[in-house]
């Protein structure tokens, strides 16, 4: 199954797709194209210093924008973003509003944060 890792030295999430002895298969978040990375440059989420992540708080991947939950936070224009509220927008996108910023279109697979299940470390 796949995950989120986070790549310090480019400061950006990953999708990790599988990994094998020293190497890892993995995507951007937005991107369809896999690519090779050493598995000792991941960190896997939540422990990872994520920048955008608020404190308490762990990556998800929201496979969907139908995924997506009031109270998440997303990163909109370099900065997390908790939503206030959700409606539907169209067959695949969520239209969701984001405070201190308003209304915004989801339309495809992100990384959002969501506070830890809990019956586990990661929900």
């Amino acid at each position: 199954m796949p995950y989120i890792a986070w790549h310090p030295r480019t400061r950006r999430p990953l999708v990790v797709l599988t990994r094998s002895g020293a190497g890892a298969r993995v995507r951007l978040v937005h991107s369809d194209t896999p690519f090779e990375v050493p598995v000792p440059e991941l960190q896997h989420y939540p422990w990872a210093a994520d920048p955008h992540a608020p404190p308490g708080f762990v990556a998800v991947l929201l496979d969907t924008p139908h995924a997506v939950r009031e109270g998440d936070w997303v990163v909109v224009v370099g900065c997390a973003r908790r939503v206030r509220a959700q409606a539907a927008c169209s067959a695949g996108s969520r239209v969701l509003e984001l405070e201190g910023y308003g209304k915004w279109v989801l339309a495809a697979p992100r990384v959002a944060y969501r506070r830890p299940s809990a019956g586990g470390r990661a929900p």
